[in-house]
């Protein structure tokens, strides 16, 4: 007679966790096998980055019309890459450049006030056109929202 069925589940799922990764090693992927010397050599790997950075998470609101915007361009069809790259990656690389443009050349934040989107969206954009930011006439900026002078 085996045991209770609960303790067989239970030692299943304790081995799955024996192992470095949550998997046990299920969801690895077999090893690549080396080129033939015939073959030409694999392209060099990409790095992401060629200085480790600490990175923070930061949770940020856009509209649904922005994140189909940020979508849009991370298909493989806009990037040429095998899969889509993300929104949130694409959207980290656009926040990450505007930051930098705008602390080099400064942002007006006198009077603006915690909730105000439209504001902060119009202070942000003053800040990057001053930087030399102009919109260029063959992308569609329609989903970006500006307030009238």
């Amino acid at each position: 007679m085996s045991s209770r069925p609960g303790q067989d589940a239970g030692a299943a799922v304790a081995g799955l966790f024996a192992e470095r990764s949550a998997t046990g090693g299920l969801a690895t992927r077999p090893p690549r096998q080396q080129p033939q010397p015939a073959q030409a050599p694999a392209p060099a790997p990409v790095t992401a980055s060629r200085v480790p950075v600490a990175r923070l998470r930061q949770g940020v609101e856009l509209t649904e019309d922005e994140v189909d915007f940020l979508r849009s361009l991370s298909r493989p069809a806009r990037t040429g890459q095998p899969r889509t790259l993300g929104s949130k990656f694409v959207a980290t690389g656009v926040l990450a450049a505007a930051i930098e443009l705008i602390r080099e050349h400064g942002i007006d934040m006198d009077g603006v006030q915690a909730g105000d989107h439209a504001q902060m969206a119009a202070r942000a954009r003053a800040a990057l056109e001053r930087a030399g930011l102009q919109p260029a006439p063959e992308l569609d900026t329609s989903t970006t929202r500006s307030e009238a002078p």
